[in-house]
């Protein structure tokens, strides 16, 4: 029996935790630029009647539509600026705390409690989802509310089977809280599906038939989605960009639910250690870390074998769901008295775990996402100083809106000539804006993955940097020059290491625009090449391998290109990159060819580098000053 003595520490440090969540949580919620995601669901909200928000907003999208129905209210109310819209999620996310100590309590007792809710409300993984408007903050709130109530059904508070019938109140929460998470994410609902089942296993005389009400409950209330569900089953959704997950996922997660970070892993392990010092008498709970390990981890298998075998789903998001399950068997060791040295530890883990995320890990200064907000900001600001008309506009971007409504905001009407550049349809639109582009500068902008042929090409007709800017996360922005402004190699902070060039014989017979220039016709498939052994640069940091050469043709010379390869010492393949010289050449007229190759892993000893021009085509064609130059 907890007396008030006890109980007095256990509310004092609950309520600093429950501060620090909601300081963490609230601290510049507002001030970032929305995600891809989150412009996603607030393009698909602008809709008058809910029979159009079904059809348009989230029966076409692969989510189930409790949170599109959610926000397009909320939207109504308070607008759709950042710090309106997130408001909720931050909200959800400090619940989500308390409710982890609510159910590790139930569980394992206070100091479990305490503990679990310290760790959820300083961890990045429910930090950063807590911010955004998005199904993962609220969707760990319900999943938690569910196994409270969930527990409530089959225990007591001393952790065996309950033996009374359970109140009205436990089933109307579980059955709310099943049917929010079954609305919220799909995910989200298959958590719910495997709590659920669960059940049967503790299920007795006095419960069962009333667990089952409850469960069809929340089911009759998922009744209206499910044809919204069927139709969602038909889609690839992620899997259409989302890779493959590897057999050593399932590690990559759990060093991501760590922050990434060897102080918070280390943090994690000291204290784990510590509190099984101190709690040397704790009860045995077999059955609740058997439950949890199997909430935490069948998620994970399900969704590996489905994106195995089906369609890639898994990332790192939809696991936020079953994650806390994780934290709660962590910390299910710190036991129920709350005492001795245990208020020492939770001290040090909880401060040392807010200078991890803030100061260590740096939280409040890293990109997580792509960026929007500021990339309207330069393109308004460019435009500005350097005048609308003297700007040719390119953007890679899931929708036009995402960037129009950041632009709306600082009252700039900019139109992009490209707003996508993936694909060969897409290399081809930039590779004619480019071509046929008389402004003195060319704007740039990537808010997605983008082929990284579209710099290559713009840097042929706009070889100079005036600004730019990488926000890291797949964003960036770069006003390019015709005439004036820095080197590409000045304003990406590179340094030459290594020149080399190609040995091109010049054909003498050849007189006019290609004199004295490398002649390529049906007998020539193959430049010259230039070939280095890269053991001189194992020891360097990241490198940049930039080929280059000027090239001439009276035609088309359809798939011919600057090629860029890097192989092994016993000539595999490791790297192949080649700029098709389509997307730069006008007929008649010399151009400049770029290939650009970026390595950020380290290479095997013995990898060797090979750069030539291929005249796929075999036909007739002019080189001259071909060469590569490697930079760190």
């Amino acid at each position: 029996m907890t007396t008030n003595s006890q109980k007095k520490p256990e509310t004092l440090f609950l309520l600093l935790i429950l501060i620090a969540a909601g300081v963490l949580r609230f601290y510049n919620y507002g001030g970032f630029s929305y995600s891809n995601d989150e412009l996603s669901a607030l393009n698909r909200l602008h809709y008058n009647t809910f029979a159009e928000l079904v059809q348009k907003g989230f029966y076409v999208d692969g989510h189930p539509g409790g949170i599109q129905i959610f926000l397009w209210q909320w939207l109504k109310l308070f607008g759709d600026n950042e710090w309106a819209v997130r408001f909720p999620f931050v909200v959800f996310g400090i619940l989500a705390v308390w409710f982890s100590f609510k159910v590790a309590k139930f569980m394992f007792g206070t100091a479990a409690g305490l503990f679990t809710a310290a760790a959820l409300s300083f961890l990045q993984f429910p930090l950063l989802y807590s911010q955004i408007a998005r199904p993962y903050g609220s969707g760990m709130l319900f999943c938690l509310m569910l196994v409270y109530f969930w527990l409530q059904l089959f225990f007591d508070k001393n952790g065996k089977l309950n033996n009374e019938k359970p109140r009205i109140r436990i089933l109307a929460g579980f059955a709310l809280s099943a049917s929010l998470c079954m609305y919220n994410h799909y995910f989200s609902f298959l958590f719910a599906l495997i709590v659920g089942f669960s059940g049967f296993v503790f299920a007795r005389k006095n419960n069962v038939f009333h667990y089952i009400s409850a469960a069809l409950v929340a089911a009759l209330l998922f009744v209206p989605h499910i044809p919204i569900t069927l139709n969602h089953l038909t889609y690839k959704g992620v899997g259409l960009w989302l890779g493959v997950p590897d057999k050593m996922w399932i590690f990559g997660h759990i060093f991501y639910i760590f922050d990434q970070s060897v102080f918070i892993l280390s943090l994690f392990l000291t204290t784990l250690l510590a509190l099984l010092f101190v709690e040397k008498q704790g009860k045995s709970m077999a059955r609740f870390r058997i439950l949890l390990a199997t909430w935490f981890l069948l998620p994970i298998l399900i969704g590996y074998i489905y994106s195995v075998k089906v369609n890639p789903v898994l990332q790192h998001p939809v696991l936020i769901f079953s994650f806390p399950c994780f934290i709660l068997l962590i910390f299910s060791y710190a036991g129920n008295a709350f005492n001795k040295l245990k208020p020492w530890i939770l001290a040090v883990f909880l401060i040392s775990g807010i200078t991890g995320t803030t100061l260590i890990n740096k939280y409040y200064q890293a990109q997580h996402f792509g960026e929007f907000k500021d990339i309207a900001r330069l393109t308004a600001e460019w435009e500005q100083k350097y005048g609308d008309s003297n700007i040719t506009k390119a953007i890679s971007i899931n929708s036009p809106y995402y960037i129009n409504y950041y632009l709306k905001r600082y009252n700039c009407g900019a139109k992009f000539a490209v707003y996508d550049i993936n694909g060969i349809e897409g290399l081809e639109a930039l590779s004619t804006v480019a071509k046929n582009s008389k402004t003195p500068y060319f704007l740039y902008a990537l808010t997605k993955p983008a082929p990284a042929e579209g710099e290559d090409i713009i840097r042929s007709f706009y070889p100079f940097v005036v600004d730019m800017k990488n926000y890291g996360a797949l964003s960036s922005i770069v006003l390019f020059g015709k005439a004036a402004g820095s080197t590409y190699e000045q304003a990406n902070g590179l340094t030459e290491i290594k020149s080399l060039n190609a040995n091109l014989t010049r054909d003498t017979a050849v007189q006019g625009k290609t004199a004295g220039a490398y002649k390529m016709d049906s007998v020539t498939e193959y430049s010259p090449a230039m070939e280095l052994n890269l053991d001189e640069f194992i020891n360097n940091g990241n490198l940049v391998f930039a080929a280059e050469t000027d090239l001439f043709s009276g035609g088309s010379t359809a798939g011919s290109a600057l090629v860029i390869s890097i192989e092994t010492a016993d000539g595999k393949s490791l790297y192949w990159k080649g700029a098709e010289s389509r997307y730069i050449e006008t007929p008649n007229t010399w151009q400049h060819s770029i290939s650009t190759l970026k390595m950020e892993t380290p290479l095997p000893i013995g990898a060797k580098l090979k750069v030539y021009f291929w005249n796929k085509d075999k036909k007739v064609l002019y080189l001259k000053n071909l060469g590569c130059r490697v930079f760190e």
